[in-house]
């Protein structure tokens, strides 16, 4: 185990490419089968509710952008920093349409429309944010520095719509939105691996272990929606 410092990267050789940190490909490369796998599921819900449109547009955005974030990984030898501005982007937008599903069922119309205003001007700062970062911070010296915008912008969306919207939810339409509120906690050692670079072994350290929660997290949502999905059925 490593405490505030990380393992060298994993290199290897394949078909004559020198790439990088497999276990970051794979564990990115799982998170993407899992999201497929959960926006089919949440697809065959009433699609016409922007509720579960919403879900499953953020399952794919995910999953692909964590597929992305893997190759960047992998490929950092040949598309360097190039391959991390992607991923990054995708992050940003894929918490912006969790935002977008969760307000979608507020019960108030008047808070429903300032809380979209609300996100919509997120995005922009995070988006304007997370660019300025990208161009001016040398991101060569330090690739956290990077991550901040997203993983900010991230923590706010999360808490606010999974944590305080979903305990609100639990109390107007159901316990079954429980599972929203456990994902926010199910993420927060994560963010504790990452900060404090706790690295449990070369070929799972603190990116994968935050991968591992991000799985749990993601099908902890669909509890949620499946719950929320036969309660409309039940009526």
């Amino acid at each position: 185990m490593l405490i505030g410092e990380d393992f060298d990267k994993i290199e290897f050789t394949l078909w004559g490419l020198d790439f990088l940190e497999p276990n970051a490909f794979i564990g990115d490369f799982l998170i993407l089968v899992v999201a497929l796998v959960l926006a089919l599921k949440t697809k065959k819900f009433d699609t016409t509710l922007p509720f579960f449109k919403y879900w499953t547009a953020f399952y794919l955005v995910f999953g692909i952008g964590m597929f992305f974030g893997g190759l960047g990984h992998l490929m950092f030898n040949y598309w360097g920093l190039a391959g991390k501005y992607p991923p990054w982007y995708t992050g940003i937008f894929a918490v912006f349409l969790l935002e977008k599903a969760m307000i979608s069922i507020h019960p108030t119309a008047k808070m429903k429309d300032l809380l979209n205003k609300l996100s919509l001007a997120k995005l922009l700062i995070a988006l304007i944010a997370a660019s300025l970062v990208f161009i001016f911070a040398d991101l060569n010296r330090d690739q956290v520095i990077g991550l901040r915008v997203p993983a900010i912008n991230s923590a706010v969306g999360l808490i606010f719509c999974l944590g305080i919207l979903g305990y609100k939810y639990t109390k107007v339409y159901g316990p079954y939105f429980k599972y929203m509120v456990y994902s926010v906690f199910i993420m927060f050692p994560s963010a504790l691996f990452l900060a404090f670079k706790i690295n449990l072994y070369q070929w799972f350290d603190k990116n994968d272990f935050a991968h591992l929660l991000l799985i749990v997290g993601i099908i902890l949502y669909y509890q949620s929606i499946k719950g929320y999905a036969k309660s409309l059925e039940e009526k």
